[in-house]
């Protein structure tokens, strides 16, 4: 009885299967993967600890390539760019190559200045301002103080409480400092036309900027509007907005963003951005035609034109489609509280849709004025400092092996395959009829 011999599959057919399920199987797993990473349950550039700590980490070593590609040695860069700085009345960035100094003074300079500060007796930010100085020239170092002298100087004469009939103690003094600090603040924001400045209740040091006017001004714009005279459409609704129905840090975040868009800092891309969500909330033609019949016979002079405009701002506007930009613009104001808004003014010439106002706001959170050299000399390459740090979980991190573990079974795959393909022995004939092997005959 003859028994047929059961035939194993061959290698290809095990090697086609797996070569197949580890090619369906990857893309699935690392899908996962990045989702689990970069998906949508966290917040684009997320300012945590983490990312503030990478973020800082990035924006030395963008300063000390800085000072290492400029011309003579990164201690002469440096002083060089302050003295630039100083003779244009840039504070700002005077302040923000003051702060770097500790990562764009290499070598024993370096080394002894960040011994300087670890030692010093202040903390923060003036420690490192206090040390810096030291390693500036003599001229340098003298044009500083005179740039930074403190106003408080100013009010060093006041006459004491006791000769001022009814005066309490401390009285003068509390009085000085009180006007002196809105002085310091003043002198510290930008010269921007028709600017009113008021200190935040929130922040001591922060000063709220507001370009938008109020609704007199806005109600004039209406009636010209309306009458058909040419007006700045963006600054009229954006004005309106801000005015009548955002929120105090969105309203801060307008006036900055006009700021910039009159010193012709906002970049176009920007604009458009910002222009888009503003008209996709407060339609201009479905304003004008609302406008147009309530002005037909009024200027907007009277007591009842702000009345008119707040009104129709607040029954035409899409609320829900105005929360995108409102939050655009809160981000705004964030900028600029923690750093200034001229720094904020400044960087929004980097910036071109929301990602980038994201990483600029983790800049900003983790540099402060440091942020302003950078857009100046560096600004290419400002927002890619910008660096968010992957959470690994368990999840993730199975999801990564796995990923690793089906590419690895790709390649042994790939590599057996081509191995046996040079290594297998030549074929057999079988004969048929005696089931024996057969060989060539010699002679």
């Amino acid at each position: 009885m003859n028994r047929r011999r059961k035939r194993r599959l061959p290698f290809a057919a095990y090697a086609a299967l797996a070569f197949n399920a580890a090619i369906c199987l990857t893309p699935f797993v690392a899908a996962r993967a990045v989702s689990s990473a970069y998906g949508d349950k966290r917040p684009a550039y997320e300012p945590t600890a983490e990312a503030i700590s990478a973020t800082r980490t990035a924006m030395d070593e963008r300063f000390n390539k800085l000072a290492a590609n400029g011309e003579g040695a990164p201690r002469e860069v440096w002083s060089n760019l302050v003295r630039e700085n100083l003779e244009k009345g840039e504070m700002t960035a005077v302040n923000g190559l003051m702060l770097a100094a500790p990562a764009m003074i290499g070598g024993k300079d370096g080394a002894a200045l960040k011994a300087r500060i670890d030692v010093a007796d202040k903390t923060g930010d003036q420690a490192v301002i206090d040390a810096a100085k030291a390693y500036l020239p003599e001229d340098v170092q003298d044009d500083y103080e005179r740039h930074t002298q403190s106003v408080l100087a100013m009010f060093s004469n006041v006459a004491p409480a006791s000769t001022v009939p009814g005066a309490k103690p401390g009285a003068s003094a509390a009085k000085g400092a009180a006007s002196a600090k809105p002085a310091v603040q003043a002198a510290a924001a930008p010269a921007v036309e028709t600017a009113d400045l008021a200190s935040d209740p929130d922040a001591d040091d922060h000063v709220q900027l507001n370009v938008l006017g109020d609704l007199r001004d806005l109600s004039l714009q209406a009636s010209r509007w309306a009458h058909k005279d040419r007006i700045d459409e963006f600054a009229f609704l954006l004005a309106g907005v801000g005015l009548i129905l955002a929120d105090p840090e969105a309203r801060e975040g307008a006036s900055i963003a006009l700021s910039a868009r009159r010193s012709q800092k906002l970049d176009p891309e920007f604009e458009l951005y910002l222009e888009h969500k503003l008209y996709a909330a407060a339609s201009p033609d479905t304003l004008k035609r609302l406008l147009t019949g309530e002005f037909q016979s009024a200027y907007g002079y009277g007591t009842q034109g702000p009345g008119i405009v707040e009104r129709i701002f607040k029954t035409s506007v899409d609320r829900q489609a105005l929360e995108p930009l409102l939050a655009d613009l809160r981000v705004l104001r964030n900028i600029a509280r923690d750093t200034s808004a001229p720094s904020a003014i400044a960087v929004l010439s980097r910036v071109k849709d929301g990602a980038d106002l994201r990483r600029a706001q983790l800049v900003a959170q983790a540099g402060g004025d440091r942020m302003v050299p950078l857009a100046i000399y560096d600004g290419e390459h400002l927002l890619d400092t910008a660096t968010t740090q992957i959470a690994w979980t368990n999840a993730l991190r199975f999801q990564v092996a796995g990923v690793v573990i089906c590419l690895g079974l790709l390649g042994f795959i790939a590599l057996s395959v081509l191995v046996r393909s040079f290594t297998r022995e030549r074929p057999k004939k079988v004969s048929a009829v005696y089931q024996m092997d057969e060989y060539p005959t010699t002679t």
